[in-house]
């Protein structure tokens, strides 16, 4: 194929510029990916080998997508392009050099829940609080320490110090890690980073606004000056400054590599052209950016509808009316989305949806593996390949339980910290003899622990994935105690038990599908060196080391540590539910922003006393990150009052409405009069109109909710709320049978069918 067919002359310059390092301004929706994988198959059409090839990306699901784009223009050539995230090729990295730098090969990496639990173990042998809050504390220092932030000082200082070594003596790495220790490794070895740079001759980084300090350092490594390095990024959806991204990498881009060349791609392929003229007017009051402005030869399309109400349920309705009117038209439920600025919000999005019998899925990513059941049994795979893993141990070592109380554990731990062992070594037959303070009981209940362990340990990393998973099932009595348990839930839970196995299986197809290609004769042609028989594909982009020394089960360990937000699976046919940030990446038919009000969207931090001028410019890009995924058609709600964290909220109109042109919108923004609710005091009576039009602009049919909405009902108040049916958001309908005080702060104990009483107060339930 002609790896410069259907390209624009502007994605046509980007593939084909040589000879110095190349920034392409990718506006939204204009083809940057195509851009990527044109310009990886015309280095190999002109010659370039393509294992000297690193394409870098952020998200698992945007490195699957580029590696099938390169495939289905290369053919098998495709697979030896090496194709991967950050965190996934610093994990490479690390498996096959990290010996040089004292890194096992067989390291855990640690999520956000295991390093907090090592961060609450390290505080109590701290003789410190050691609550959620403080372990979150010691993981901020943590962080702060690692990518250059202000370093702490005194206590603090010793406890990072602590918590360093002790994820180094379980054998783990946490995410910062997977980007740190790559370049400590190779700004301490020279030689390796030389083999490195050798190997890749030509870089391409995608998503290169949302790189930090550390990612940057990391290519500047691997490329020196005069090396062929392609970056592809917009300033302008620059959006997670509170990740540590730095959009300064590429609004400074040219000053940092002398003689690069730009190209903007500004051609829109997604949206209408009243969507990109909204956009555009929102972004464009940002003083720092690249100057580029999107444009499309499609139709101005339907014009912005606004939905007003009065308050967040009001919205919900308005908001489900709308989709319901779209779906009337030929919309499916899985091409529209629904966006928020802030988690809290989908409370009562999701319960106007659900009386609107529209289906949804909230989007959250990992929530499968975060599972508890899920985790437990993970935690046992790791430990068969990193028995080191106290985190693992900790958390399976009464799962299900055993007998092996707290006091039991602190005794181990205690032996284990004094004597220098990670805990599996605390349980062998002779530490356990050696420790005074357990009992013949504890030490027999230990034992039996440790036997388990020993027998799947035995198993092999070589051994398949799904057959560990499945002895791990087998053998810890996860499964057999939940078929004993009476919990209606346990049998789902089961179903994931068995789902995980499922994964596993898919997994070890993909480790012998690698495994298979390295093996076929001839595969990997033209290489420089024999170690450099490298794959692009599979799930960790990794090497031969991976798959001599860690196997099938340590390369699915990783490909489910390596998982982000944006990679879990998309239910068709729902509506989906995410905040602005999550949406990154995704494109819809239809797209709702609810809470457009000043302190929602902007957010308060952004505008109160105390931000910073870039805390406002980012919420303008996540703005216009929220307008672009629109293809059809674009929505903006808000309210006059807000119910948010408990308090009653009167914001006005975001600023952002106000940046978008008047004739956008299919009706004139609220007068400062309108906007302006009246004067109630908190708990009394006030009215709603919900009459209006939801539907398309045009012939379509009106929509009526499906509850006949009347007035809004005032929190139930004090004595005369006894005997009341009312709704509660989480308990469902319940009645009122006793009551302490007045107004809406008054307590009340309701009786629900479903979880019996509950004291709740007034003003978060309503009278139905």
């Amino acid at each position: 194929m002609d790896p410069l067919s259907d390209l624009n002359p502007e994605q046509r310059a980007a593939v084909l510029h040589r000879g110095s390092p190349l920034l392409v301004l990718a506006g939204a929706g204009s083809g940057k990916t195509r851009v990527i994988v044109h310009r990886i198959a015309s280095l190999v059409e002109e010659g370039a080998p393509p294992w000297s090839i690193f394409a870098v990306t952020f998200t698992n699901k945007a490195a699957r997508e580029m590696r099938e784009r390169v495939a289905r223009l290369l053919g098998p050539r495709g697979d030896d392009v090496w194709v991967s995230t950050f965190h996934s090729a610093g994990a490479s990295i690390l498996r096959r050099e990290g010996a040089q730098i004292g890194i096992s090969t067989r390291f855990s990496i640690y999520d956000d829940a295991d390093q907090l639990g090592l961060a609450r173990r390290v505080l109590r042998e701290a003789n410190r609080e050691a609550d959620t809050a403080a372990g979150r504390d010691l993981l901020d220092a943590v962080g702060r320490t690692k990518n250059g932030g202000e370093a702490p000082s005194g206590e603090q200082a010793a406890l990072v110090e602590r918590y360093g070594r002790a994820l180094r003596a379980a054998n783990a790495v946490d995410f910062d890690d997977l980007l740190l220790l790559p370049v400590e490794l190779f700004a301490g070895h020279p030689d390796v980073l030389e083999r490195w740079r050798q190997r890749f001759r030509h870089v391409l980084v995608d998503e290169f606004q949302d790189t930090n300090a550390v990612q940057y350092r990391l290519l500047e490594l691997l490329c020196p000056p005069g090396a062929d390095l392609c970056v592809v990024g917009d300033d302008d959806q620059s959006i997670y400054r509170w990740r540590g991204a730095e959009v300064s990498n590429i609004l400074g881009f040219e000053e940092g590599h002398p003689g690069a060349a730009v190209v903007k791609l500004e051609r829109n392929y997604r949206s209408d052209g009243n969507i990109l003229a909204a956009a555009g007017a929102v972004i464009a009051r940002n003083p720092h950016r690249h100057a580029k402005t999107l444009w499309t030869d499609r139709p101005p399309g339907e014009k912005i509808a606004l939905l007003w109400s009065e308050d967040e349920r009001g919205e919900a309705d308005r908001i489900a009316a709308l989709l319901h009117g779209l779906h009337a038209r030929g919309t499916p439920f899985g091409e529209m989305a629904v966006f928020y600025r802030i988690n809290a919000q989908s409370r009562v999005l999701e319960e106007g949806l659900r009386l609107a019998r529209i289906p949804y899925v909230i989007v959250r990513g990992r929530s499968f593996y975060e599972r508890a059941e899920v985790k437990d049994a993970v935690a046992y795979l790791r430990l068969v390949v990193n028995p080191r893993s106290d985190v693992d141990l900790l958390r399976v070592i009464n799962s299900p339980p055993r007998k092996i109380g707290e006091t039991t554990i602190e005794r181990i731990s205690r032996h284990a910290l004094g004597r220098g062992l990670c805990l599996y070594d605390a349980l062998a037959p002779a530490e356990l003899e050696a420790n005074p303070e357990l009992d013949g009981g504890s030490r027999g209940r230990l034992a039996g622990f440790r036997t388990l362990l020993d027998g799947l340990i035995a198993l092999g990393p070589s051994t398949p994935a799904a057959r560990v998973a499945e002895e791990v099932l087998a053998r810890s009595g996860l499964v057999d105690r939940l078929n004993a348990s009476a919990d209606p839930e346990a049998q789902e839970r089961v179903e994931n038990l068995r789902e995980l196995v499922h994964a596993a299986s898919e997994a070890d197809v993909r480790f012998a599908a690698d495994a298979a290609f390295d093996a076929e004769p001839g595969a990997g042609e033209a290489r420089a060196r024999p170690e450099d028989t490298d794959r692009g594909r599979g799930g960790t982009g990794g090497f031969p080391a991976t798959i001599d020394e860690g196997g099938p089960l340590l390369c699915f360990l990783e490909e489910i540590a390596l998982l982000g937000e944006a990679d879990g699976p998309v239910e068709h046919d729902r509506v989906s539910l995410m905040t602005l940030h999550a949406a990154k990446g995704l494109e819809f038919d239809a797209v709702v922003i609810a809470g457009m009000e000043e302190g929602v969207f902007p957010h308060s931090r952004a505008v109160g006393f105390r931000s910073a001028a870039e805390d406002l410019a980012e919420e303008r890009r996540l703005c216009y990150v929220g307008f672009t995924r629109a293809r059809r058609k674009l929505a903006v709600a808000c309210a006059q009052r807000r119910a948010l964290f408990g308090e009653l909220r009167f914001n006005p109109p975001s600023r952002f409405l106000g940046d978008v042109p008047p004739d956008l919108f299919d009706r004139p923004l609220p007068s400062p009069a309108e906007a302006r609710p009246s004067p109630a005091p908190r708990g009394s009576d006030y009215t709603v109109d919900y009459s209006y039009d939801q539907t398309w602009r045009g012939s379509a049919p009106r929509f009526v909710p499906p509850r006949g909405r009347r007035p809004a009902p005032s929190a139930p108040a004090g004595a005369s709320a006894m005997g009341l049916t009312v709704r509660h958001s989480v308990f469902g309908v319940g009645r009122v049978v006793a009551a302490d005080g007045e107004g809406p702060d008054a307590k009340l104990t309701v009786r629900f069918p479903s979880v019996g009483e509950k004291r709740i107060v007034a003003r978060f339930v309503t009278p139905v």
